[in-house]
């Protein structure tokens, strides 16, 4: 546990989320005792809270575990076996893909841990105190709300987790029970819930950075949103605790009934989602962002700043990719045609523009890949061997409305029976996609069917929401991976629940032998 539970002293490891937060440098050991003293260095604890939240999506292996879906596969030897050992269900403790998930969770928590244990302590003679009060109010606001989502992770990937609430080291600390997280999570949201404003930019005091980076903090609809989720989750699988169902509809309802004041919408267009020049949208509820030239992977610091998430994760190695991870054929057959279909999946390309053009079918391994983070600067699909660096400013969209549209039509129907609401919810993201609307006359349990299986097309690849989670909710993982092609590599142990969550990585439970 001694990764888990040394603090990380702030800024003095990691910068920020992106540019705007850059302006904060601090280097050598801080004593809590000389820094915790002024709002200036509240700003600085609450941009390393973003540093370390970016961590937690900013590569292809923060989500390994989701090779276990239905949706995605990966390709043998090399330095993918990793990912391979949960694509065939047979992961391991000692699998060097999986501290990713567990280390970018938890320095997280230990960062907001930091802000809420030393709150009381922030003063500034200089302000105003109603000023101090309300900056104080909204970092304690999305501390909770990161320390929740870090563990909305956590227990998703890896089940029953230690939980860890203050500073203190404890290398003897045991997993909690799934209750006990969950109701963390929600005790920590609803807390953010009451903290966090509407809109930074119209906020009390607001500070001029608050403002300029007010898209990519969490507000009240972004903290309902993701409660919405919790619940959703708390209704399936391990807990299948049916009574979330109302509370997910009724916090998805407050979002949809609030979509205007909070901002949020569907894009018109499926494909302008993953478009590099539209990291900034209104169908991000919450999002990570990031800025690739604020330095560099090996200068100690800047980790956070890049996302390794793409390009490269998901390029083809014909074209100079790594190939990590892309589509498996039973899932992209099935896949219904249309403007969706076309935006999810890269399925032709081009080495140069007088190559020959070359479809999936020649790729490195027969297979089309994720197109939904290969779109940075440079990117061409005519031209596709030009140089792109390794890492890039692609954002990574953590909530996206429509999945708090969908956790909405599919919650309500669970409850007993779909109401116009939930028609219209789910018909929105069908008709984008260029589908008919769902029949109408369903039964609460065939019109949630339905729901499950649009959102395993609109968050098809890695994206947060991803389409393992659904699968161990709702106890469909081994009907599932029943439907896996038969050229896919072979799976090595036939998928139980006793292999839906990941091994606590083995250098942890190494320091702690009740992990």
């Amino acid at each position: 546990m001694k990764k888990v539970l040394i603090l990380l002293l702030i800024s003095s490891f990691l910068l920020s989320c992106n540019k705007d937060f850059l302006k904060e440098e601090t280097f050598g050991l801080i004593r809590p005792a000389d820094f915790f003293k002024t709002t200036n260095d509240l700003e600085k604890c609450v941009n390393a809270l973003y540093s370390n939240g970016n961590l937690m999506y900013n590569t292809s292996s923060s989500l390994v575990s989701s090779m276990g879906g239905d949706d995605i596969t990966t390709q043998a030897g090399g330095n993918k076996a990793g990912y391979l050992q949960f694509d065939v269900f047979n992961a391991q403790d000692n699998n060097d893909r999986l501290g990713d998930s567990w280390k970018g969770a938890y320095s997280t928590i230990k960062q907001s841990n930091v802000i809420i244990t030393n709150i009381n302590s922030f003063t500034d003679p200089k302000d105003q105190p109603e000023m101090v009060e309300n900056l104080k109010k909204r970092a304690m606001g999305q501390a909770h709300f990161f320390r929740a989502l870090a563990y909305f992770n956590l227990v998703r990937i890896f089940g029953e987790v230690p939980i860890v609430i203050d500073l203190s080291i404890d290398y003897n600390v045991k997993k909690a029970p799934f209750a006990d997280i969950y109701a963390l999570i929600i005790a920590d949201l609803t807390k953010a819930e009451t903290l966090l404003p509407v809109n930074y930019n119209t906020a009390t005091n607001a500070s001029a950075l608050e403002k300029a980076t007010a898209y990519a903090r969490p507000t009240v609809g972004s903290t309902k949103a993701l409660m919405a989720s919790v619940y959703l989750s708390m209704a399936g699988y391990p807990l299948k605790d049916a009574s979330k169902y109302a509370l997910a509809a009724q916090k998805a309802k407050e979002v949809i009934d609030n979509e205007g004041v909070y901002g949020y919408m569907l894009l018109t267009n499926y494909g302008d989602l993953w478009k590099h020049g539209n990291s900034i949208n209104k169908e991000t509820v919450f999002g990570c962002y990031y800025n690739q030239t604020a330095g560099n992977w090996s200068d100690g610091g800047t980790v956070a700043n890049g996302n390794m998430n793409g390009p490269l994760s998901f390029f083809p190695e014909n074209f100079g990719g790594w190939s990590d991870a892309f589509a498996e054929l039973t899932f992209f057959n099935e896949f219904p045609e249309g403007p969706r279909k076309d935006a999810t999946f890269l399925t032709f390309g081009q080495k140069t523009p007088t190559s020959p053009v070359i479809t999936w079918k020649d790729f490195s391994h027969s297979r089309p890949h994720f197109a939904k983070y290969i779109d940075v600067p440079g990117f061409n699909p005519l031209n596709m061997g030009a140089f792109i660096d390794w890492w890039s400013a692609r954002s990574v969209q953590v909530i996206r409305y429509a999945e708090v549209l969908l956790v909405y039509a599919e919650a309500q129907a669970r409850t007993g029976a779909p109401d116009a609401l939930a028609y219209a919810s789910l018909n929105r993201v069908r008709s984008r996609a260029g589908l008919a609307d769902a029949p109408t006359g369903l039964s609460g349990a065939a019109f949630a069917d339905l729901v499950v299986t649009e959102r395993k097309w609109e968050f098809a690849g890695l994206e947060p929401c991803t389409r393992w989670y659904d699968m161990v909710r709702t106890e469909t993982v081994e009907s599932a991976t029943a439907k896996r092609h038969p050229t896919e590599i072979p799976i090595v142990n036939q998928p139980t629940k006793a292999r839906y969550f990941s091994p606590i990585p083995q250098a942890d439970r190494l320091l702690n032998p009740n992990l």
